[in-house]
């Protein structure tokens, strides 16, 4: 039985929070996913493990929280906030198309804030 959107987008969370991309990309996402930002027009679990490790670099030992959480259909939305001792990332929003029990696409958004210019 194929996992709904509401499952595989649960479950991508709760391995997101605990560090787990790699079980993520390999229960989650499909080989072929399509990742768009600001930074990326790309496609594949390299993709995000690309955009894994710049958000990594950019908010080190980040904490994060999930402001809101939407599901309809195939489509999922979640907005969110990461904090760490270099700068904070706010205004977070990641959309996703999940069918067949795995996320398509995504795209990701957030803006950083200097702990400098605070």
């Amino acid at each position: 039985m194929t996992r709904g959107t509401r499952d595989v987008f649960h479950d991508h969370l709760r391995l997101r929070a605990a560090g787990d991309l790699e079980t993520d990309l390999r229960r989650n996402y499909a080989r072929d996913v399509v990742l768009l930002t600001v930074n990326s027009n790309a496609r594949g679990h390299d993709a995000m493990r690309i955009s894994a490790g710049r958000l990594a670099r950019q908010l080190p030992g980040a904490r994060f929280e999930f402001l809101a959480r939407q599901v309809r259909g195939p489509f999922a939305l979640l907005i969110w906030r990461g904090y760490s001792c270099r700068c904070d990332a706010i205004g977070g929003a990641d959309s996703f198309l999940i069918t067949g029990g795995l996320i398509r696409m995504q795209t990701i958004h957030y803006q950083l804030l200097s702990h400098m210019e605070g």
